[in-house]
């Protein structure tokens, strides 16, 4: 019942009912599922993927060290390495 009730609040504040579906659907779709985390690891770059335990300071370098890695790169990682940088010695 209280489901019902929340899909007509949602529905009389949409146009569409097809939108308040789909809205109705993720509300409740990210209740009842819990993200997985996935650690993969990347042998031909020989990077990690960043899990739980490792710092915030590990991760960005991590991340440096994979975009200056890169042969071609574009405007945006041009951008991102100076940015990761910035912060990097700002930290200390």
């Amino acid at each position: 019942m209280i489901k019902l009730f929340q899909y007509i609040i949602i529905r009389l504040t949409t146009r569409h009912a097809t939108s308040a579906a789909i809205i109705f659907e993720r509300l409740y779709q990210s209740k009842r599922e819990q993200p997985i985390l996935i650690i993969n690891y990347h042998p031909s770059e020989g990077i990690a993927v960043p899990g739980p335990g490792i710092s915030k300071k590990q991760e960005m370098k991590e991340a440096l060290r994979y975009l200056k890695a890169k042969e071609i790169k574009s405007k945006q990682d041009k951008s991102s390495i100076s940015m990761l940088e910035g912060v990097l010695v700002s930290m200390g």
